[in-house]
This record gives C-alpha cells, structure tokens and sequence, in this order.
C-alpha cells in the first residue's frame, strides 16, 4: 500500500503579517478622512466613562461585571477593538442605569 499525498502543501509558505496587513489595508482610510473617531477612540472613551463607574462603589465588583471587565480585556488583546467595543457600551449603559447605582 503506498502512502497517500500530502494535503499540506502550502504549510511550509511563510507570511509576513506586516506585509500582508499593507496589502489588505485601503489605499485611503474613508473613517479618518470623514473625521469619524476610530475604534480605538471611541474604545478609549468608553473605558474613560467606564473608570468611574467600577471604581465607585464597595471596592468590590459583581461577578457579572467582573465577567464583562475580563471579556473586554479579552477582546482587546485578540485585537477584537469592535467587540470589545461593544461590550464596553453595554457594560457602560448598563452601570450607569439608576437600578445599578442603587445597588453599589
């Protein structure tokens, strides 16, 4: 019996994420050219609203926040700036609710 083919055959092909990220960037970034924060920004700022609202409080977080706090984190470091981004928001919504400001 003979040894089948490989089916890794691009395996050994190297990629070079800069150059790849250069080729796939838009030649024109349309968000900074309309004067439209970056997610990054608009990230920033959310964490800035965020600082306040879990610092508040008993010193100590609920298990849900904490959660959120983690996932967001999470997110940031896999380069996921749209999710973390939107958990930011809902996180922030959500403390900033008179509901939760009763229970700190």
């Amino acid at each position: 019996m003979s040894d089948p083919g490989s089916t890794l055959r691009g395996v050994s092909r190297v990629i070079q994420l800069e150059e790849w990220r250069r080729r796939h960037r838009p030649a024109v970034d349309t968000r900074a050219r309309a004067n439209v924060p970056s997610t990054a920004d608009r990230l920033q700022e959310i964490v800035e609203r965020l600082d306040p609202l879990v610092r508040f409080g008993s010193g100590k977080l609920a298990k849900g926040v904490e959660t959120e706090l983690l996932a967001i984190i999470g997110a940031v470091q896999a380069g996921r700036l749209d999710q973390a981004l939107g958990r930011a928001e809902r996180l922030a919504t959500r403390l900033q609710h008179p509901s939760a400001r009763a229970a700190r």
